[in-house]
């Protein structure tokens, strides 16, 4: 198994980081002067451990020296040759080391070919060796030691430098070694195909991110190890017999049980009768508790009734960098288990990267720390950056910017809402919608399509499209189009029943925006929620329900005509800022050309236009051509 000498403990694979390194690679001489062979290694102090030397059946360099022997360097044991087919013959000399062990292949082949295991890399990195010149140094110390042993003996051919890609320890970043020690596993290997079966049915937000858990899987060369040799964590359970070595495994009606303090299950070992017992002393892998938690959420072992509500969990959170880790785990547990995936969504995140580009670190020096960020711009545009960065599943940089954009709109909505409340009325003088203006229907029309548009992106995990919605309507739609356009009717001497109109339209669409907006920002809409005194007897908006659409305002030539006669008072204003004229300014005339079908509805909203545009008279006029299919509006002031 892999095995951390600075740690001094296992380490799955999943607890291995790869990492390229610069390297030498030595061409050492085995064997005579007259019968040698030149081998090529990056790690000559492995040489006491050598127990064979590999080449490829087909290499007719080597194929009069297969089945014959020679002789290590400076350690002197005598070795086999042998052949196998998953040499490569075109790395260093096409003759390979054996040792114990080195990689993977080296443990591949030593089993495969019954070979000796020479244990010489001890528990703390050290070389465990009876020659005096290497015995007890560390390994870097002995490869220096080794080659310079080797140069004396005249044994290095040639040194060149290599890339390599090396196995290190994700806690402490140690170069992990491959060593034989006993330890406990979970048989993972052999659920490969059930595991990858499993992962193929389940819903992964972003699917991209189910072919990394999925060739997690394919790739692993080894069972899952699940014990460590650390001070903390949960206990194995678990005795051993010193006479005879029988295991002795506590049942459930001793759990939970430390071996290391409590007694046996028995007093007697009952394969031999020794009362000579030892616990174990190694606890459990984390991911090993980690791996039941979903299980354990549900209720299990405890409550049965409410394991089958809520197993298996509707939704599984994490980032991407824990797929291969978390994900797996609880898959292969929960399959071994209870013969179910422990989830049916994954909501996969990606990761957050500095302005530099890269990962976030404390190690890079390019990471910002939370807090700074909640108490400058507060918690609600520190979750609203985090929800508009980038698309669900990928990486998102962070840019101050960005989070201060997100504050600015928080003010605007904050604004928009203090105009809105400040001439609420409740009871029977509560706002209700009566006879709604094209510009009313418009909007109502607008909010049922955010409602839809918001639901759906919710549904489908993708936070950053219902931000950007609830913020384009918000301050577009609700802001800068409608409210300018109403402004007039909630003055004391317009209609009540047409400032009654626009009140419930500025109410219904402010509740809605802050209970679309809600699950991202809590907090400011939670606030406002509490001003609005429409709602002031519900107890909060996140107990309140989800808004639903409204079919009746779903009318397309209705929204239509609100469409144009929104573009058509905005192009308006926009031709007053570009005379240099203040949006308060009065001008002399307004005059509109579109299609004959719409001259009507603009003479019908013949007052929002001249009261928001400050006109003192409109023209509409059919438009001398215009393609069809086309609404052919044109807008011109005159000052």
């Amino acid at each position: 198994m892999n095995w951390c000498p600075r740690d001094e403990t296992a380490i799955a694979e999943a607890e291995v980081v790869h990492i390229e390194r610069q390297g030498l690679l030595y061409y050492m001489k085995f064997g005579n002067d007259d019968n040698s062979l030149e081998i090529a290694s990056t790690r000559p102090e492995l040489l006491g451990a050598c127990v064979a030397i590999a080449v490829h059946p087909e290499d007719t360099r080597y194929s009069k020296r297969v089945g014959t022997s020679t002789i290590v360097p400076v350690f002197g044991q005598k070795i086999p040759v042998i052949a196998d087919e998953e040499v490569d013959p075109t790395f260093g000399t096409g003759a390979v080391m054996v040792c114990t062990f080195g990689d993977k292949m080296d443990v591949k082949w030593q089993k495969k070919h019954g070979l000796p295991v020479i244990k010489e890399i001890t528990e703390n990195g050290r070389i465990d060796t009876s020659d005096p010149r290497f015995k007890g140094l560390k390994i870097e110390e002995a490869r220096r030691k080794v080659v310079e042993e080797l140069k004396k003996a005249g044994r290095i051919l040639r040194e060149e430098p290599v890339k390599q890609n090396i196995g290190t320890c994700w806690r402490c970043n140690t170069p992990v070694e491959i060593i034989s020690r006993p330890q406990w596993f979970m048989k993972t290997k052999q659920m490969t195909d059930e595991v990858t079966a499993s992962a193929d049915q389940l819903r992964w937000v972003p699917p991209f991110s189910k072919k990394r858990l999925i060739d997690w899987t394919q790739s692993l060369d080894w069972d899952w190890v699940v014990s460590r040799q650390r001070i903390f964590g949960t206990p194995i359970p678990v005795w051993y017999c010193k006479k005879c070595g029988e295991t002795l495994v506590a049942d459930e009606n001793h759990l939970p049980s430390d071996p290391r303090r409590d007694p046996p299950p028995r007093e007697k070992c009952p394969k031999c009768g020794s009362s000579d017992l030892k616990g174990d002393t190694d606890v459990f892998d984390t991911w090993m508790d980690s791996s039941i938690s979903a299980a354990v959420h549900a209720g299990w072992p405890s409550d049965k009734a409410l394991f089958v509500k809520l197993f298996p969990a509707d939704l599984q959170p994490n980032g991407l960098d824990i797929v291969r880790t978390w994900d797996y785990y609880l898959l292969v547990r929960s399959l071994a288990i209870f013969h179910k995936a422990p989830y049916k969504t994954l909501l996969i995140n990606g990761m957050v990267r500095g302005t530099d580009g890269r990962m976030m670190h404390k190690s890079y020096g390019n990471f910002v720390e939370t807090g700074e960020v909640i108490k400058k711009l507060g918690a609600d545009a520190f979750r609203q950056w985090a929800a508009s960065g980038g698309a669900t599943g990928y990486d998102i940089p962070f840019r101050w910017n960005e989070a201060e954009h997100g504050k600015k709109f928080l003010t605007k909505l904050w604004n928009i809402a203090r105009f809105i409340t400040q001439d609420s009325t409740t009871g029977a003088n509560a706002p209700k919608l009566t006879q709604p203006s094209t510009i009313d229907r418009w909007l109502l029309g607008s909010l049922q399509e955010l409602i839809t548009t918001v639901t759906n992106a919710f549904d489908n995990f993708q936070f950053n499209t219902a931000i950007e919605a609830v913020r384009d309507f918000t301050w577009h739609s609700l802001a800068d189009d409608y409210l300018e356009a109403v402004k007039y009717r909630l003055q004391p001497d317009n209609d009540p029943a047409d400032s009654r109109n626009a009140r419930f339209c500025l109410t219904q669409s402010l509740l809605v925006i802050c209970k679309l907006l809600a699950p991202i920002c809590p907090h400011i809409t939670e606030a406002i929620y509490q001003e609005m005194q429409e709602v002031r007897e519900r107890r909060s908006i996140h107990s309140d329900g989800w808004p639903e659409p409204d079919k009746s305002f779903q009318d397309n030539v209705q929204m239509q005509e609100g469409k144009l006669l929104v573009e058509a008072i905005a192009t308006a204003r926009r031709k007053k800022s570009e005379k240099g004229l203040s949006l308060k300014s009065p001008i002399r005339r307004v005059i509109i050309r579109t299609q004959p079908s719409h001259l009507g509805m603009f003479e019908a909203n013949q007052e929002p236009i001249l009261r928001t545009i400050k006109a003192e008279s409109l023209a509409v006029e059919e438009t001398p051509s215009s393609e069809e299919g086309t609404t052919g509006l044109t807008v011109e002031i005159v000052p």
